[in-house]
């Protein structure tokens, strides 16, 4: 089969006022709780940042009809599971951005699912996603300007249909 490797989700006007409340919430409690955040790009705000995670989550869950809630605190390396597949969701604000982890140790789920913003704000480009072995098979280090950092570009990603695929497969291996 051929699928398109990237899927545009929209957000609607509900799902966006969620984004930015649970946004907000997890920005107070990381300042409140001194987290110190691992973004790559120093010329955003943390809040920005978080509403962007956010959306990327929501979107990722939309897509594979993953039920979603807005998880307040520091997850353990996945932000979702599809099943028994734990998901790390990783959003960009760059078009062309790429699979980020700062090293193999930060790289905790299955699998990892990158998402980019897009010109409308309400929009969300589900990039591609691979599993955590190939990630760690492909990926190259590269300096972004804060220190080294394990990277896969898109090209290198796969559909995310596929990923809904791998569930399906895992769920009927499962059930035998």
């Amino acid at each position: 089969m051929i699928f398109e490797r990237s899927i545009k989700i929209k957000l609607s006007a509900s799902d966006m006022a969620d984004c930015r409340q649970a946004a907000n919430f997890r920005w107070q409690l990381g300042r409140i709780s001194g987290m110190v955040n691992q973004k790559v790009d120093e010329s955003r705000t943390e809040d920005v940042v978080e509403l962007l995670g956010v959306k990327a989550e929501l979107a990722v869950a939309k897509c594979l009809d993953i039920p979603h809630f807005y998880q307040p605190g520091f997850d353990d390396g996945s932000d979702m599971y599809l099943g028994d597949i734990s998901i790390d969701v990783k959003a960009t604000f760059y078009p062309s951005g790429q699979l980020l982890f700062r090293s193999a140790e930060h790289f905790k789920a299955n699998c990892a699912v990158l998402v980019t913003s897009t010109e409308a704000d309400d929009v969300m480009l589900l990039a591609g996603w691979l599993p955590r072995k190939k990630f760690l098979e492909r990926a190259i280090e590269v300096d972004l300007g804060r220190g080294p950092t394990l990277a896969c570009t898109q090209d290198e990603l796969r559909p995310i249909a596929q990923l809904w695929q791998a569930n399906q497969k895992l769920k009927f291996k499962n059930a035998s």
